[in-house]
């Protein structure tokens, strides 16, 4: 294993490829939003999404040879001597590149990781949507048993934003991001309503690498998809 680290152009490069899978996922959201029926459950949004993805690569990227994987399972870490739990774990999507510029041949496999949970008042009174998005989305990039983007110092979740209003919406994940020793997601820029909404934070890991920066695109489909929710509480 190389002591040097990885080279600045294969850091830079890096960066390139994240400022990629950002613009291919804003694109696709986008695309989403357009198609008629959205379903409601995530496992149906995401393979919408999937397609969408495939789209919008070949659109902003025609001579782009990397496709993103669907619920593809975590990759190898070097650091692992035996196959750890994360490598269970499957993230609903990411890119995986091979960088050539990486000094350490047994790092040069990078993944750009991306997460995806409903927004919005939940259907059911135990599964409770802004919560589930912290609980079984953001955490899973700094438990070490999930070590999402393990290594890396980015990854990506998708907020597929049903209903509510932004604010409550925002003010529900902060509550239990807060419970779970998390800083706040902050918005950035202003809320925009049928359209793609960025959000981030940066918090610290037990596992390289840390800090880590996690950016938030919640796109907005209330009143697109097929849902059926209970009237609000008095």
């Amino acid at each position: 294993m190389s002591a040097s680290g990885p080279s600045l152009k294969s850091c830079g490069l890096w960066t390139k490829r994240e400022r990629k899978c950002l613009a291919i996922l804003c694109r696709a959201l986008l695309s989403l939003q357009q198609e008629a029926d959205l379903p409601e459950a995530e496992v149906d949004l995401n393979r919408r999404l999937y397609f969408c993805l495939l789209s919008a690569s070949r659109e902003l990227y025609p001579n782009e040879v990397v496709a993103p994987s669907h619920e593809c399972n975590n990759q190898p870490d070097p650091n692992d001597e035996a196959r750890a739990m994360r490598e269970q774990k499957r993230p609903d999507f990411q890119w995986i590149y091979l960088d050539r510029y990486e000094s350490d041949p047994h790092r040069s496999s990078k993944q750009f990781i991306v997460e995806c949970k409903r927004l919005g008042r939940s259907s059911r009174a135990d599964w409770v949507l802004n919560s589930n998005y912290v609980e079984h989305g953001v955490s899973r990039f700094r438990d070490p048993h999930w070590g999402y983007a393990k290594r890396f110092p980015r990854g990506a979740m998708i907020g597929y934003w049903q209903s509510m209003d932004a604010n409550q919406v925002l003010q529900d994940v902060n509550v239990e991001a807060r419970k779970r020793l998390l800083p706040d997601l902050v918005l950035v820029g202003r809320w925009k309503s049928k359209n793609v909404n960025h959000l981030k934070h940066t918090f610290e890991r037990s596992f390289d690498i840390s800090p880590f920066e996690l950016r938030h695109l919640w796109i907005d489909l209330r009143g697109l998809s097929n849902i059926q929710l209970p009237p609000p509480s008095p």
